[in-house]
C-alpha cells in the first residue's frame, strides 16, 4: 500500500531507500532547477576539473522545470509561475550526476531510462513524478527563489538555473524507486504485449515478427 512522506532537504539515503512505486512525496527546503544541457555539462566539468561547486548538492534534489520570475532593482526576485519539463532530455546526463555529485532526487515527468533506473538504484535517488499541466497547484508552494546561477549564461532570463526554497512540494509520486523498480518500464511491457495483440488481431506483420 501506498504512503504519504514528508521529507526535508538534504535528503538522506536512508529516507530515500525507504520510497517505494506510488508512494507521494512533499519536499521541504532546496530545491535546484535544471533545464538546459549545459546547466549538466559545467557542474560536471567543474567536478572533473577539481573546482568547488557553486551549490551544494550532496543529497540534493534537482528539478527539470523552466520558470518565470522578475529581477527586482534591490537584487530580489518576484517569482511567477514554474512548469514541469520533460526528463527524458537529459538521459545522457543523469547517471554520471547521481554518481559524482550525491543527488538524492530527480523532480520532472516522463520518466528516464534504464542508465539513469541504474545509477538510482546503485546510489540511492528517486525519481518523482508531478502532474503536467498543473503549474498554478505546485507554483503556490514556491517560497521563494533565493539564487540565480550564470545568470550571463542565457539570453533568457528564464533559463538560468536556480535555487528555490518550497515547503510541503508536492504532489510528488514515486514513479523511479531505488530499488530498480519504474512504472514507464513496466507500461512500456504492457504496451509490447499489447501491441504485439493489436497486431495479430488485425492481421499486421510486425518488424522481426509473422503474423
Amino acid at each position: 500500500m501506498s504512503k504519504t512522506v514528508y521529507l526535508t532537504t538534504p535528503l538522506k539515503r536512508e529516507d530515500i531507500e525507504d520510497l517505494a512505486i506510488d508512494d507521494i512525496v512533499y519536499i521541504t527546503g532546496d530545491l535546484y532547477t535544471m533545464m538546459y544541457y549545459d546547466h549538466f555539462t559545467r557542474l560536471l566539468d567543474m567536478k572533473a576539473a577539481g573546482e568547488s561547486l557553486p551549490m551544494e548538492l550532496e543529497g540534493a534534489a534537482i528539478y527539470h522545470t523552466g520558470t518565470f520570475f522578475k529581477r527586482r532593482e534591490d537584487g530580489s526576485y518576484d517569482f511567477r509561475a514554474i512548469g514541469t519539463t520533460t526528463s527524458s532530455k537529459f538521459n545522457s546526463f543523469t547517471p554520471d550526476l547521481i554518481r559524482k555529485l550525491g543527488i538524492r532526487a530527480i523532480l520532472g515527468k516522463g520518466g528516464m531510462d534504464r542508465a539513469t533506473l541504474d545509477a538510482m538504484r546503485e546510489c540511492g535517488c528517486v525519481y518523482l513524478a508531478l502532474a503536467g499541466g498543473c503549474s498554478a497547484i505546485y507554483t503556490c508552494k514556491v517560497d521563494r527563489l533565493e539564487k540565480e546561477y550564470w545568470p550571463e549564461s542565457h539570453k533568457s532570463w528564464a533559463d538560468n538555473m536556480l535555487k528555490l526554497n518550497v515547503t510541503s512540494y508536492g504532489p510528488l509520486f514515486v514513479s523511479m524507486d531505488a530499488h530498480g523498480n519504474s512504472l514507464y518500464g513496466e507500461a512500456q511491457g504492457v504496451s509490447e504485449d499489447r501491441r504485439d495483440m493489436i497486431y495479430k488481431k488485425l492481421g499486421i506483420k510486425s518488424k522481426g515478427r509473422e503474423s
